[in-house]
Protein backbone atom coordinates (compact mmCIF):
# COMPACT_ATOMS: atom_id res chain seq x y z
CA UNK A 1 0.00 0.00 0.00
CA UNK A 2 1.30 3.46 -0.91
CA UNK A 3 2.26 5.92 1.81
CA UNK A 4 -0.29 8.74 2.39
CA UNK A 5 0.40 11.89 0.42
CA UNK A 6 1.60 14.93 2.33
CA UNK A 7 -0.93 17.66 3.14
CA UNK A 8 -0.51 21.39 3.75
CA UNK A 9 -0.58 22.15 7.48
CA UNK A 10 -3.26 24.84 7.84
CA UNK A 11 -2.51 25.14 11.55
CA UNK A 12 0.65 27.03 10.62
CA UNK A 13 -1.07 29.93 8.86
CA UNK A 14 -0.88 33.38 10.43
CA UNK A 15 -4.26 35.13 10.26
CA UNK A 16 -4.54 38.92 10.08
CA UNK A 17 -7.20 41.33 11.30
CA UNK A 18 -9.63 42.61 8.68
CA UNK A 19 -8.94 46.09 10.10
CA UNK A 20 -5.45 45.87 8.56
CA UNK A 21 -6.72 44.90 5.14
CA UNK A 22 -7.42 47.30 2.30
CA UNK A 23 -10.69 46.57 0.50
CA UNK A 24 -12.01 47.64 -2.88
CA UNK A 25 -15.57 48.42 -1.82
CA UNK A 26 -17.47 49.55 1.25
CA UNK A 27 -21.04 50.08 2.36
CA UNK A 28 -20.82 53.57 0.85
CA UNK A 29 -20.73 51.92 -2.59
CA UNK A 30 -24.02 50.06 -2.08
CA UNK A 31 -26.89 51.76 -3.93
CA UNK A 32 -30.40 51.63 -2.48
CA UNK A 33 -32.78 52.07 -5.43
CA UNK A 34 -35.72 52.68 -3.09
CA UNK A 35 -33.92 55.69 -1.63
CA UNK A 36 -32.62 56.99 -4.98
CA UNK A 37 -36.06 57.23 -6.56
CA UNK A 38 -38.22 57.94 -3.49
CA UNK A 39 -40.38 61.03 -3.99
CA UNK A 40 -38.60 62.08 -7.17
CA UNK A 41 -39.99 62.72 -10.61
CA UNK A 42 -37.59 60.27 -12.18
CA UNK A 43 -38.06 58.56 -15.51
CA UNK A 44 -40.96 56.13 -15.28
CA UNK A 45 -40.73 52.45 -16.21
CA UNK A 46 -43.11 53.21 -19.07
CA UNK A 47 -40.76 55.94 -20.34
CA UNK A 48 -37.79 53.58 -20.17
CA UNK A 49 -39.70 50.84 -21.95
CA UNK A 50 -40.72 53.22 -24.73
CA UNK A 51 -37.14 54.42 -25.07
CA UNK A 52 -35.88 50.90 -25.75
CA UNK A 53 -36.40 49.59 -29.30
CA UNK A 54 -38.28 46.34 -29.87
CA UNK A 55 -35.16 44.82 -31.38
CA UNK A 56 -32.32 42.53 -30.38
CA UNK A 57 -31.13 42.76 -26.74
CA UNK A 58 -33.49 45.61 -25.86
CA UNK A 59 -36.46 43.51 -26.94
CA UNK A 60 -35.11 40.55 -24.96
CA UNK A 61 -34.74 42.72 -21.87
CA UNK A 62 -38.38 43.77 -22.10
CA UNK A 63 -39.54 40.21 -22.68
CA UNK A 64 -37.70 39.02 -19.57
CA UNK A 65 -39.30 41.84 -17.58
CA UNK A 66 -42.71 40.77 -18.93
CA UNK A 67 -42.05 37.15 -17.94
CA UNK A 68 -41.11 38.26 -14.42
CA UNK A 69 -44.26 40.39 -14.17
CA UNK A 70 -46.42 37.48 -15.30
CA UNK A 71 -44.76 34.99 -12.98
CA UNK A 72 -45.21 37.30 -10.02
CA UNK A 73 -48.88 37.94 -10.82
CA UNK A 74 -49.55 34.21 -11.22
CA UNK A 75 -47.49 33.38 -8.10
CA UNK A 76 -45.07 31.18 -10.01
CA UNK A 77 -41.59 30.31 -8.80
CA UNK A 78 -38.87 32.81 -9.76
CA UNK A 79 -35.34 31.47 -9.18
CA UNK A 80 -32.41 33.86 -9.37
CA UNK A 81 -28.87 32.45 -9.47
CA UNK A 82 -26.30 35.16 -8.81
CA UNK A 83 -22.53 35.24 -8.57
CA UNK A 84 -20.48 37.19 -6.04
CA UNK A 85 -19.80 39.99 -8.52
CA UNK A 86 -23.33 41.34 -8.00
CA UNK A 87 -22.53 41.97 -4.34
CA UNK A 88 -19.06 43.36 -5.07
CA UNK A 89 -20.63 45.83 -7.52
CA UNK A 90 -22.82 47.46 -4.88
CA UNK A 91 -26.00 45.75 -6.09
CA UNK A 92 -27.04 43.99 -2.87
CA UNK A 93 -30.03 46.23 -2.25
CA UNK A 94 -31.31 45.79 -5.78
CA UNK A 95 -31.59 42.09 -5.01
CA UNK A 96 -33.18 42.78 -1.62
CA UNK A 97 -35.75 45.18 -3.13
CA UNK A 98 -36.60 42.67 -5.87
CA UNK A 99 -37.15 40.04 -3.15
CA UNK A 100 -39.42 42.43 -1.28
CA UNK A 101 -41.37 43.16 -4.46
CA UNK A 102 -41.94 39.46 -5.20
CA UNK A 103 -39.68 39.23 -8.27
CA UNK A 104 -37.35 36.77 -6.53
CA UNK A 105 -38.82 33.76 -4.71
CA UNK A 106 -35.58 31.77 -4.43
CA UNK A 107 -32.02 33.11 -4.53
CA UNK A 108 -29.13 30.70 -5.19
CA UNK A 109 -25.54 31.86 -4.82
CA UNK A 110 -21.94 30.69 -4.65
CA UNK A 111 -19.76 30.30 -1.56
CA UNK A 112 -17.90 33.54 -2.20
CA UNK A 113 -21.16 35.51 -2.30
CA UNK A 114 -21.96 34.71 1.30
CA UNK A 115 -18.46 35.75 2.39
CA UNK A 116 -18.72 39.17 0.74
CA UNK A 117 -22.20 39.63 2.20
CA UNK A 118 -20.93 38.68 5.66
CA UNK A 119 -18.00 41.10 5.49
CA UNK A 120 -20.20 43.98 4.37
CA UNK A 121 -22.73 43.28 7.10
CA UNK A 122 -20.20 43.13 9.94
CA UNK A 123 -17.25 45.24 8.77
CA UNK A 124 -18.67 47.55 6.10
CA UNK A 125 -16.11 46.56 3.48
CA UNK A 126 -15.14 43.64 1.26
CA UNK A 127 -13.21 42.63 -1.89
CA UNK A 128 -9.49 42.44 -1.27
CA UNK A 129 -6.65 43.80 -3.39
CA UNK A 130 -5.68 40.28 -4.38
CA UNK A 131 -2.40 41.07 -6.14
CA UNK A 132 -1.01 42.92 -3.12
CA UNK A 133 -2.30 40.54 -0.46
CA UNK A 134 -1.39 37.33 -2.32
CA UNK A 135 2.34 38.04 -2.56
CA UNK A 136 2.40 39.19 1.06
CA UNK A 137 0.84 35.92 2.21
CA UNK A 138 -2.23 37.75 3.49
CA UNK A 139 -4.89 37.00 0.87
CA UNK A 140 -8.01 35.52 2.48
CA UNK A 141 -6.39 35.50 5.91
CA UNK A 142 -8.88 37.70 7.77
CA UNK A 143 -9.37 36.07 11.18
CA UNK A 144 -12.67 37.88 11.81
CA UNK A 145 -14.19 36.70 8.53
CA UNK A 146 -13.33 33.08 9.32
CA UNK A 147 -14.60 33.44 12.88
CA UNK A 148 -18.02 34.78 11.84
CA UNK A 149 -18.33 32.31 8.98
CA UNK A 150 -17.67 29.34 11.25
CA UNK A 151 -20.00 30.70 13.93
CA UNK A 152 -22.72 31.23 11.34
CA UNK A 153 -22.38 27.63 10.16
CA UNK A 154 -22.78 26.39 13.73
CA UNK A 155 -25.81 28.67 14.15
CA UNK A 156 -27.38 27.38 10.92
CA UNK A 157 -27.04 23.80 12.11
CA UNK A 158 -28.42 24.66 15.55
CA UNK A 159 -31.59 26.30 14.18
CA UNK A 160 -32.08 23.75 11.39
CA UNK A 161 -31.43 26.02 8.40
CA UNK A 162 -29.24 25.66 5.34
CA UNK A 163 -26.08 27.69 4.84
CA UNK A 164 -27.70 30.70 3.13
CA UNK A 165 -30.70 31.17 5.38
CA UNK A 166 -28.59 30.28 8.40
CA UNK A 167 -26.12 33.01 7.47
CA UNK A 168 -28.94 35.55 7.16
CA UNK A 169 -30.41 34.50 10.50
CA UNK A 170 -26.98 34.77 12.11
CA UNK A 171 -26.41 38.27 10.70
CA UNK A 172 -29.75 39.38 12.12
CA UNK A 173 -29.35 37.61 15.47
CA UNK A 174 -25.86 39.05 16.03
CA UNK A 175 -27.03 42.56 15.14
CA UNK A 176 -24.45 43.13 12.41
CA UNK A 177 -24.01 46.92 12.02
CA UNK A 178 -24.85 46.90 8.30
CA UNK A 179 -27.38 44.05 8.32
CA UNK A 180 -29.86 46.15 6.35
CA UNK A 181 -27.85 45.65 3.16
CA UNK A 182 -27.36 41.91 3.60
CA UNK A 183 -28.90 39.82 0.83
CA UNK A 184 -29.09 36.76 3.08
CA UNK A 185 -30.67 38.64 5.96
CA UNK A 186 -33.09 40.14 3.41
CA UNK A 187 -34.15 36.66 2.34
CA UNK A 188 -34.90 35.77 5.97
CA UNK A 189 -36.96 38.93 6.48
CA UNK A 190 -38.99 38.34 3.31
CA UNK A 191 -39.27 34.63 4.03
CA UNK A 192 -37.69 33.15 0.92
CA UNK A 193 -34.84 30.62 0.71
CA UNK A 194 -31.33 31.82 -0.06
CA UNK A 195 -29.17 28.84 -0.94
CA UNK A 196 -25.37 28.67 -1.03
CA UNK A 197 -23.57 26.14 -3.22
CA UNK A 198 -20.00 25.70 -2.02
CA UNK A 199 -17.11 24.53 -4.19
CA UNK A 200 -14.60 23.17 -1.70
CA UNK A 201 -11.18 24.78 -1.90
CA UNK A 202 -12.53 27.80 -3.81
CA UNK A 203 -13.35 30.19 -0.93
CA UNK A 204 -11.02 32.08 1.41
CA UNK A 205 -12.63 30.57 4.52
CA UNK A 206 -11.33 27.16 3.41
CA UNK A 207 -7.77 28.33 4.04
CA UNK A 208 -8.25 28.56 7.80
CA UNK A 209 -7.49 25.63 10.12
CA UNK A 210 -10.86 25.80 11.90
CA UNK A 211 -12.96 25.53 8.73
CA UNK A 212 -15.79 23.07 9.55
CA UNK A 213 -15.68 21.14 6.27
CA UNK A 214 -18.05 18.33 7.26
CA UNK A 215 -20.63 20.76 8.63
CA UNK A 216 -20.43 23.02 5.57
CA UNK A 217 -20.88 19.95 3.39
CA UNK A 218 -24.10 19.09 5.22
CA UNK A 219 -25.36 22.67 5.06
CA UNK A 220 -24.64 23.16 1.36
CA UNK A 221 -26.27 19.80 0.57
CA UNK A 222 -29.35 20.93 2.49
CA UNK A 223 -29.37 24.05 0.34
CA UNK A 224 -29.06 21.90 -2.79
CA UNK A 225 -32.13 19.94 -1.77
CA UNK A 226 -34.03 23.16 -1.05
CA UNK A 227 -33.06 24.60 -4.44
CA UNK A 228 -33.98 21.35 -6.19
CA UNK A 229 -37.47 21.50 -4.68
CA UNK A 230 -37.88 25.11 -5.78
CA UNK A 231 -36.65 24.31 -9.29
CA UNK A 232 -39.37 21.66 -9.42
CA UNK A 233 -41.96 24.33 -8.56
CA UNK A 234 -40.47 26.49 -11.32
CA UNK A 235 -41.27 23.80 -13.92
CA UNK A 236 -44.84 25.14 -14.02
CA UNK A 237 -44.63 28.51 -15.74
CA UNK A 238 -41.76 29.87 -13.67
CA UNK A 239 -38.65 31.89 -14.44
CA UNK A 240 -34.94 31.26 -13.87
CA UNK A 241 -32.48 34.14 -14.07
CA UNK A 242 -28.69 33.76 -14.04
CA UNK A 243 -26.73 36.86 -13.09
CA UNK A 244 -23.03 36.24 -13.28
CA UNK A 245 -22.18 32.63 -12.43
CA UNK A 246 -20.33 30.97 -15.27
CA UNK A 247 -19.71 27.47 -13.91
CA UNK A 248 -20.89 26.50 -10.42
CA UNK A 249 -24.54 27.53 -10.48
CA UNK A 250 -25.28 26.34 -14.05
CA UNK A 251 -23.88 22.93 -13.07
CA UNK A 252 -25.91 22.86 -9.85
CA UNK A 253 -29.02 23.92 -11.74
CA UNK A 254 -28.64 21.16 -14.33
CA UNK A 255 -28.52 18.51 -11.59
CA UNK A 256 -31.58 20.02 -9.91
CA UNK A 257 -33.41 19.87 -13.24
CA UNK A 258 -32.32 16.26 -13.77
CA UNK A 259 -33.66 15.22 -10.38
CA UNK A 260 -37.04 16.79 -11.10
CA UNK A 261 -37.35 15.03 -14.46
CA UNK A 262 -36.40 11.80 -12.69
CA UNK A 263 -39.22 12.44 -10.20
CA UNK A 264 -41.67 12.63 -13.09
CA UNK A 265 -42.21 16.38 -13.34
CA UNK A 266 -43.02 17.92 -16.70
CA UNK A 267 -41.82 21.38 -17.69
CA UNK A 268 -44.24 23.91 -19.16
CA UNK A 269 -43.75 27.54 -20.22
CA UNK A 270 -40.48 28.12 -18.37
CA UNK A 271 -38.59 31.33 -19.11
CA UNK A 272 -34.80 31.21 -18.74
CA UNK A 273 -32.62 34.32 -18.93
CA UNK A 274 -28.94 35.02 -18.47
CA UNK A 275 -27.15 38.31 -17.85
CA UNK A 276 -23.37 38.36 -18.04
CA UNK A 277 -20.43 40.31 -19.41
CA UNK A 278 -19.61 37.60 -21.96
CA UNK A 279 -21.63 34.61 -23.23
CA UNK A 280 -20.84 31.55 -21.13
CA UNK A 281 -20.83 27.94 -22.38
CA UNK A 282 -22.37 26.30 -19.31
CA UNK A 283 -25.02 28.98 -18.96
CA UNK A 284 -25.97 28.53 -22.61
CA UNK A 285 -26.13 24.75 -22.38
CA UNK A 286 -27.16 24.02 -18.78
CA UNK A 287 -29.69 26.80 -18.25
CA UNK A 288 -30.82 28.22 -21.59
CA UNK A 289 -30.54 25.18 -23.85
CA UNK A 290 -30.72 21.66 -22.46
CA UNK A 291 -33.31 21.86 -19.65
CA UNK A 292 -36.53 22.99 -21.40
CA UNK A 293 -36.41 22.53 -25.19
CA UNK A 294 -39.85 23.07 -26.69
CA UNK A 295 -41.38 23.96 -23.33
CA UNK A 296 -40.25 27.52 -22.75
CA UNK A 297 -38.29 30.55 -23.94
CA UNK A 298 -34.71 31.61 -23.31
CA UNK A 299 -32.85 34.92 -23.54
CA UNK A 300 -29.15 35.76 -23.29
CA UNK A 301 -28.32 39.41 -22.62
CA UNK A 302 -24.70 40.52 -22.61
CA UNK A 303 -23.50 43.45 -20.52
CA UNK A 304 -22.13 44.62 -17.20
CA UNK A 305 -24.03 43.64 -14.06
CA UNK A 306 -23.84 47.12 -12.58
CA UNK A 307 -25.73 48.43 -15.63
CA UNK A 308 -28.12 45.58 -16.45
CA UNK A 309 -29.49 44.94 -12.95
CA UNK A 310 -30.50 48.58 -12.35
CA UNK A 311 -32.09 48.60 -15.83
CA UNK A 312 -34.09 45.48 -15.02
CA UNK A 313 -35.09 46.95 -11.67
CA UNK A 314 -36.40 50.10 -13.36
CA UNK A 315 -38.39 48.09 -15.91
CA UNK A 316 -40.00 46.15 -13.05
CA UNK A 317 -40.79 49.19 -10.92
CA UNK A 318 -44.15 50.04 -12.49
Amino acid sequence: MNEPFEEADLNRIEPISIAERRSKMSVDDVVDPAAVFAGKKAITPQDLRAALPDLLAADSLKRVADALHTAREKRREIVWMVGAHTIKCGLSLYLVRLMEAGYVTTLATTGSSVIHDLELAFFGKTSEHVEEELRAGRFGMSAETAHHYNAACAHAAEVGLGLGSGMGDYIEARGAPNRGISVFRGGCVVGIPTTVHVSFGADVTHQHPGFPAALVGELTMKDFRILTHRVGQMFDGGVVVVFGSAVVLPEVFLKAVSINYNLGRKASEVTAASFDMIPQYRVRENVLGRPFPGSGRSYAITGHHEILLPLMYLLLSA
